[in-house]
């Protein structure tokens, strides 16, 4: 059975382990012995280690941490002295116990997720101040599935929870206490249990027991405390040595990639399950919530944590962080930061080969390089659209340019821009790979960054078809068995995605070791010529087909992608014969597949040559094809797709990109509507579009303002406010929204029940008409004609009957909706005219 750890921490000239061996838990302590290496200026002396640049570099070993770091700052700045090696020392540790892959098994680990429920007698609970009782928690081992929950009261609980009741929140807090000694978790999550549920029972551990037992907590007996600044706002976090916090908040933020318009756990697991968080909304207040109905108040405990657990049942993030920081070999909270990640993976690669790794150099960044191109389209409707994309672009340019910081010549081409690549206007030196920015790496070395770029990829693809063979073969046998295979292979296949893509973030991040402003810039304006050369060479060779002059083909292209405007080809084949969709899609299918890709697979080998690439990486596919198209800007369109690679489709699908419909500012009751009403116009007619319209409009002006509010984030609260006039000029709308709210909230006493306004905080806004009950406010003492507030708008403010219905329909739906009708002539609403009035 294999052996692994689960938290390794360098405490002095320790290491303190976490882990399992054969099937047990065990923590121990072990000696450190780092090693750097001294790259001396006389190269005399051979060695089997070799610096990036080849030279030979002599280990030294250290008898423990702080002796390798006495001696890097006693020789960093030392002339003919360079010391190289790893000084993440904790890293360093773990890969000389684990010098080949971590085989690790989560089965055996213990993670729990947990939720408290605190009082609030003095208003809402605050996290630095810790004044109010908790009065229960819950925990559920995700692996196991146990719930367990302490509480203050009696409580009937369901069959699959163990409810322990106590007297007193000090009675409480001791077993809690004896339960997590007693089964430390390995990892901790929660929604939103790093800034508030894990502090709040540090803290309040720490004043009702007091501090050793909160020190306790963890296995090592060391907590510690520390404030970090999120969007402006202060957060204090606890560090429990040997226990991995891990936010599930956090892990959606960073893995899911997809912006939403609220991150609290209701919304999110509205979104992603189709369930909510326990209604209470009948109680007029949280006080009222489990002073009234304590089986309910539990229940909703109880069910916050299951809606995380379903989450990962759904989503697995803790497992991809996991499957991450293992691959790495990196604490398992290591996985946040893309710097120390690849830092790291370079380390351990380079490792192997007996390289060192140079020493970390504080960077200044440069002035902003260049970035992806982005074609300004003509506004417009198109029919017939075929996209192509480039597969992994990014990473693929390393590889095709053999961009690493050990190939990188010291001598830029002094002739080569994108434009002259384009027009094929320089000679490529012969031994070197030549970038857009003129960047030159050498060919007679592979560099470590390319190789490592196409091992991760190749790894991606073969775990990624081991995951569809066996998601086959679940199918076929229904074996449950496959199910942990269909896991495994599938975080690991995803684990490499995310590698893959965020190695570019790491390259252009200053605090990378290997940060380089002509590595960066290398990538971005390499890319730039990738797609604006293969623009040019389809629309060659769509003009020469079609007998056209210089026509432009190419509606758009976006960093890796292009949209070819196909029906002046279909027009052509199918002249003087009855098209039907299915046939034009079979024939733009084909074409498309075969001559096409064929076509742009020779093309981007021209390039390779001409550019004197290290090998040609560029592999453009076809994905979406679409009987018709919109575009009203850069990066805003929408597609009525009928085939995307190659998965015909019974009815139209829409992609839509940059529309108000798939935007988190819209109000959610609008982008729905925005996606039908899309869908009306890209498949019938105006009469229907406009029948949508208005009753959509009957319907929108009976919804509560919640669901017809504008979601935004709340920053620059302390800029905006003003101390005498609530807020100061220029100040955004919705933020005059917040000071507004967190005003009247004061004036009406009303800090019990409601929370205030915080920056960094996801809010909601709505017009008023005027004049309305806010009153005065700014240096013109105007009405008020907007109002912020967090899920649900107060009753006490008596504001319903002054939310201005019209201005908010006109500009959440019927504006952006007018802006996409207007490419292709339609109205939103029956126009009046004299004939109409007439008969």
């Amino acid at each position: 059975m294999s052996d692994f750890y689960t938290n390794v921490i360098i405490f002095g000239d320790t290491a303190l382990v976490r882990g399992y061996r054969n099937g047990e838990r065990v923590q121990y302590r072990e000696k450190t012995s780092p090693s750097l290496y001294l790259v001396p200026a006389n190269q005399s002396k051979t060695s089997k280690y070799k610096t990036l640049d080849g030279r030979y570099a002599h280990k030294k070993k250290f008898d423990g941490v702080r002796e390798a770091r006495d001696f890097l700052q006693k020789y960093s700045d030392v002339e003919g002295m360079e010391v190289h090696g790893y000084e993440r020392f904790v890293f360093q540790h773990i890969a000389q116990k684990h010098p080949t892959r971590v085989h690790y098994d989560m089965n055996l680990m213990s993670i729990w997720t947990i939720d408290i429920e605190v009082a609030c007698e003095n208003g809402f609970p605050d996290v630095e101040a810790c004044q109010e009782d908790m009065l229960c928690i819950t925990m559920k081992n995700m692996m196991t599935k146990k719930i367990i929950t302490w509480g203050t009261r009696e409580y009937d609980p369901p069959k699959d929870v163990e409810y322990r009741i106590f007297n007193t929140e000090h009675e409480m807090l001791q077993d809690f206490h004896k339960h997590w000694v007693h089964d430390t978790p390995d990892i901790i999550t929660g929604w939103n249990n790093n800034f508030y549920d894990m502090p709040y029972i540090c803290r309040r551990i720490e004043k009702i027991l007091g501090e050793k037992w909160m020190k306790s907590l963890s296995p090592w007996n060391v907590v510690k405390d520390r404030t970090i600044n999120v969007q402006g706002r202060a957060n204090i976090v606890y560090d429990i040595l040997g226990v991995t916090i891990l936010d599930y908040l956090d892990l959606y933020k960073k893995f899911t990639y997809s912006a939403q318009e609220s991150y609290s756990l209701e919304h999110i697991s509205t979104v992603e399950l189709g369930e909510h968080k326990l209604d209470h909304s009948m109680y007029e207040n949280f006080k009222d919530f489990y002073t009234s109905d304590w089986q309910k108040f539990v229940d909703y405990n109880i069910h916050d944590v299951q809606l995380v657990d379903q989450l990962e049942g759904k989503m697995k993030l803790v497992e991809l962080a996991v499957t991450m920081a293992y691959d790495a070999k990196v604490n398992i909270d290591d996985v946040f930061s893309q710097v120390k990640m690849w830092d790291t993976l370079i380390y351990n690669d380079l490792y192997q080969k007996n390289i060192v790794v140079p020493p970390k150099q504080t960077s200044e960044k440069d002035d902003k390089y260049a970035g992806a191109y982005v074609k300004e389209p003509v506004p417009g409707v198109y029919d017939w659209v075929c996209s192509f994309d480039l597969n992994s672009l990014y990473p693929h340019l390393i590889m095709q340019y053999n961009i690493s910081p050990e190939t990188l010549v010291d001598e830029r081409h002094p002739r080569v821009s994108v434009d002259k690549i384009l027009d094929e206007e320089f000679t490529a030196h012969p031994d070197y790979a030549v970038c857009a920015n003129g960047a030159q790496y050498r060919k007679d070395i592979h560099g470590f960054l390319p190789e490592m770029m196409q091992r991760i990829y190749d790894e991606r693809k073969i775990f990624k078809k081991k995951m569809l063979a066996a998601k086959q073969e679940f199918e076929k046998t229904g074996d449950p068995k496959l199910k942990n295979d269909i896991s495994t292979f599938n975080n690991i296949q995803m684990a490499r995605k995310i590698q893959l893509n965020s190695a570019y973030g790491a390259i252009g991040n200053q605090y990378f070791r290997y940060y380089n402003l002509a590595n960066a810039e290398a990538i971005t304006l390499s890319g730039q010529v990738s797609i604006r050369w293969i623009e040019n060479k389809i629309n060659k060779f769509l003009n020469k087909l079609l007998e056209t002059d210089n026509k432009d083909y190419v509606i758009a292209s976006d960093t890796d992608s292009i949209y070819l405007h196909m029906d002046p080809l279909v027009k052509k084949i199918f002249k003087g014969r009855e098209e039907s969709d299915q046939s034009v899609l079979r024939f733009l299918a084909k074409v498309c597949d075969v001559e096409f890709e064929k076509y742009i697979q020779n093309s981007y080998q021209e390039l390779a040559t001409y550019v004197n690439a290290y090998e040609q990486k560029m592999f453009m596919k076809r994905e979406n094809i679409a009987n018709r198209g919109v575009w009203t800007a850069k990066k805003r369109y929408i597609l009525n797709v009928w085939d995307s690679e190659g998965v015909r489709y019974n009815e139209p699908s829409l992609k839509i990109m940059g529309i108000e419909a798939v935007k988190s500012s819209t109000p959610s009751s609008c982008r729905g509507a925005l996606r039908d009403v899309l869908k009306l116009m890209m498949n019938t007619d105006e009469r229907k579009v406009q029948q949508f319209v208005k009753d959509f409009e009957k319907k929108f002006k009976s919804l509560p303002t919640d669901e017809i509010a504008f979601p935004r984030s709340c920053n620059n609260l302390k800029k905006y406010h003003h101390p005498k006039e609530l807020y100061g000029a220029h100040c955004p709308i919705h933020v005059r929204g917040v000071l507004l709210y967190n005003n009247s909230i004061k004036e009406k006493n009303l800090t019990h029940k409601y929370p205030l306004i915080q920056e960094g905080e996801k809010i909601k806004y709505v017009f008023l008409k005027t004049p309305n009950k806010l009153g005065r406010h700014g240096s013109k003492g105007d009405f008020q004609n907007v109002i912020s507030f967090f899920r649900t708008l107060p009753s006490e403010f008596k504001l319903e009957e002054y939310i201005d219905y019209d201005m908010q329909f006109s500009k959440a739906f019927l504006d952006p909706l007018t802006v996409i009708l207007d490419q292709i002539g339609w109205s939103a609403k029956k126009r009046a005219t004299l004939e109409a009035m007439f008969g």
